[in-house]
């Protein structure tokens, strides 16, 4: 299976990868990017068997020389729209620590963002799960909503 991880937090993406590693059956190949457009670019230049992306991302990658001009809430929510834009193919699921996103009237809780992308993008959004360094519980969702992707 062919995974693209879309995430810029190096510790949530690692923990990712091991519990995918340790958990799915079958031959594995996990890719992590950390940006939005990084991740664009991937979804964009090659198929994937599943996209796991996080929501709020820097635009570019962070490096010691670049600050990755901005940070975007809904990074994830942008890509989803280009995937549906250029009709690309892949199956996508949503994995953040937030639990509200958003500020004002942008802000919106994970229940209100699971709502809207199931609406928007029934074709390839397919769950999102909410991951918390200090639980487990999203372990059991990931590689669950991963068997019914």
């Amino acid at each position: 299976m062919k995974i693209l991880l879309i995430e810029d937090d190096t510790h949530k993406a690692t923990h990712i990868s091991d519990h995918l590693h340790g958990n799915l059956s079958g031959d594995i190949s996990i890719r992590t990017v950390r940006s939005y457009q990084s991740g664009l670019q991937a979804i964009m230049t090659e198929p994937w068997d599943i996209v796991l992306l996080d929501m709020s991302l820097p635009n570019y990658d962070i490096s010691p020389t670049e600050d990755g001009y901005r940070f975007d809430a809904f990074a994830g929510r942008n890509i989803l729209f280009e995937i549906k834009r250029k009709n690309v193919v892949c199956r996508v699921i949503v994995i953040t620590q937030y639990d509200t996103l958003g500020e004002g009237q942008d802000r919106l809780t994970l229940g209100e963002l699971r709502n809207q992308l199931k609406e928007m993008f029934p074709d390839s959004y397919k769950g999102a799960v909410y991951y918390s360094s200090s639980e487990t519980n999203w372990k059991d969702a990931l590689v669950a909503l991963i068997g019914q992707a």
